[in-house]
């Protein structure tokens, strides 16, 4: 699972704090980025963080090979994935030649639209109504791990 926070929802959006957690919620990578454009004030309600806070983190290209490590043939599962993926592909065109280390990651999968269908709230547009995760804490740590739990609870069957 990787969960993520940004500066927010105006492009070009950048990480904030990215945690990568596996299938048995072993933390795989845990921090936070300090971005080179401001952190809106409506993403620093959510998540807590200001460029104040961020100011001693590292930027996204200096730990970039190691999310590459922790992503490295694994199957990625993003709660948000089609957010997430924009913001990666987007900061990882930043790098230029860096970004080349990449080669090809697998398909990000979208646990919010599995668990939408598990819901089956209808949506006015057709197909499920997108839910919010359940017993998230808007980190990144905390998300993943909420996710992982939420995907262990659709493939068990059961409702919390």
């Amino acid at each position: 699972m990787l969960d993520s926070e940004t500066t927010g929802l105006t492009p070009p959006v950048q990480f904030v704090e990215i945690a990568i957690v596996d299938a048995g919620a072993r933390t795989l990578f845990e921090g936070t980025f300090r971005p080179d454009r401001p952190v809106e004030p409506g993403a620093t309600r959510v998540h807590g963080h200001t460029a104040r806070s961020l100011a001693g983190s590292p930027s996204f290209w200096e730990v970039y090979p190691n999310l590459l490590e922790a992503l490295w043939g694994r199957r990625v599962v993003v709660y948000n994935a089609p957010y997430d993926r924009r913001v990666w592909d987007g900061e990882v065109r930043s790098l230029g030649a860096r970004g080349s280390l990449a080669g090809a990651l697998p398909q990000w999968e979208c646990a919010i639209r599995r668990y939408a269908a598990y819901v089956g709230e209808p949506s006015r547009r057709g197909g499920y109504r997108s839910q919010k995760l359940p017993k998230g804490d808007h980190s990144a740590l905390g998300d993943a791990l909420a996710t992982l739990r939420l995907i262990e609870q659709i493939a068990a069957g059961r409702r919390e």
